[in-house]
């Protein structure tokens, strides 16, 4: 069986060190760069999540055993959405950890502001919020765990259309939600979220639990977003479980 991990904005496939020497134990684990971050060109881009969500069913179809489980991270978790959607035959299972269904009033703000800032200053004014995003993304507050998440968030970013193609296939879940599509999902799924979330409450993720049929949702207590640095090995242990329980749907 193979796991994919779907990183975040602002992210490469570097995110995962945790999540791949866990999985790798027991199932085939896949990480990727998404479109435009990493090593990852930006190629085409079409702003949307249905291409990098297409994205993905290239890789899969090239690289992995499908039907495939997607571990997805905040967009990562948007990305997987639109897959199963798009690509129920490659898909066996969803976990969407710190992720969302739809964008709203706030986080809007957030990719308004942020393309504006990339088209006026460029990857420099993605340098001065790199900071403040990486103790953000996080509810503790170990420097060294900070400084660790900071130093990805710096090199995911080379090409700043990579960046705007992001925002703008977020802001297309604020025009177009997914709440009431994934209601089709047929797939075993698991939303976990973290109490102390400012980018992906939980109330974000009961949401998609609420829409996709017979998701389950896992609430970890004394975290905050970047659930996969500070609290690994709870999250490991429950992706690992997940996966091992569905192993066998169809």
């Amino acid at each position: 069986m193979t796991v994919v991990l779907i990183h975040g904005l602002s992210e490469t496939r570097a995110a995962w060190s945790r999540q791949v020497a866990a999985l790798s134990e027991t199932a085939n684990v896949l990480a990727y760069d998404i479109r435009g971050f990493g090593s990852s060109p930006t190629g085409r881009a079409d702003g949307t999540v249905q291409q990098m969500a297409d994205d993905l069913a290239q890789l899969v179809s090239a690289h992995a055993s499908a039907p495939v489980f997607l571990v997805g991270f905040s967009m990562g978790g948007v990305i997987s959405q639109r897959f199963a959607l798009d690509f129920p035959e490659l898909t066996r299972g969803l976990v969407l950890i710190a992720s969302s269904c739809a964008v709203g009033r706030g986080g809007r703000a957030f990719f308004n502001q942020r393309i504006e800032a990339v088209e006026t200053g460029g990857l420099e004014s993605l340098a001065v919020t790199n900071d403040s995003d990486a103790r953000g993304c996080v509810w503790t507050d170990s420097e060294e765990l900070i400084a660790e998440y900071k130093e990805i968030r710096i090199g995911a970013v080379r090409d700043p259309l990579g960046y705007l193609n992001a925002c703008h296939a977020m802001l297309g879940i604020a025009d177009e939600p997914l709440t009431e599509q994934i209601a089709a999902i047929q797939k075993p799924t698991l939303v976990i979220s973290g109490e102390h979330d400012p980018y992906c409450p939980p109330k974000a993720s009961v949401m998609i639990a609420d829409a996709i049929p017979g998701a389950e949702h896992v609430f970890i207590d004394d975290a905050g977003h970047c659930l996969q640095f500070e609290a690994s090995d709870t999250l490991n242990k429950h992706i690992a479980e997940f996966v091992r329980t569905n192993s066998n749907h169809e």
